[in-house]
């Protein structure tokens, strides 16, 4: 069931899947958690890239501008260890042996794309937390991939979708294929 989605995306978009290969084990071992395998698998079908000239999912990036990593630790840079974090407010940011929010995505319209994180949980059960221009903080429960899928395709996916605005949905790399 975890490729389904990612292959119907792949499909609409009219996407050759690259079937790429990721370290996720020495990305995992810096989380202190295990990933999503959707997510995962996304990353590998399509690299780096835009969807639909709107949503842009973060693997892993030499050149770090969409780098999952690199963007965690730049989150984890300007929020506080205790306390209320300003920016994912009223959540904190993930920090290894804690609850908090690991991005995967970001979008137009100031759209960010989380995940609330902890290594006591299987990644597959954490939900998708998001907000954006012009909505206030959701919390949706589905796997990245049929989320991604519903906001490309699914007009009734409010407030989420782009469908009306992008009827044809398609997918384009930036930069090398990594």
């Amino acid at each position: 069931m975890e490729g389904m989605w990612v292959e119907r995306i792949a499909e609409t978009t009219n996407w050759e899947p690259l079937r790429l290969e990721f370290p996720w084990n020495s990305i995992e071992e810096e989380f202190g958690t295990a990933l999503p395998a959707d997510h995962k698998k996304l990353a590998e079908t399509f690299g780096t890239g835009e969807s639909s000239e709107f949503m842009r999912i973060l693997s892993v990036d030499a050149r770090r501008q969409f780098d999952l990593a690199h963007i965690w630790h730049r989150y984890l840079d300007t929020s506080p260890e205790e306390g209320v974090d300003p920016v994912p407010e009223p959540y904190q940011v993930y920090r290894p042996g804690r609850r908090g929010l690991i991005p995967w995505a970001f979008a137009e319209m100031e759209c960010d794309y989380f995940r609330p994180a902890s290594s006591e949980e299987d990644p597959s059960t954490w939900p998708i937390v998001t907000q954006g221009n012009p909505y206030s903080w959701h919390e949706v429960s589905m796997s990245t991939s049929e989320f991604v899928h519903r906001v490309l395709t699914d007009p009734d996916s409010e407030p989420f979708s782009i469908a009306r605005l992008m009827p044809e949905p398609g997918f384009h790399p930036i930069g090398p294929v990594s």
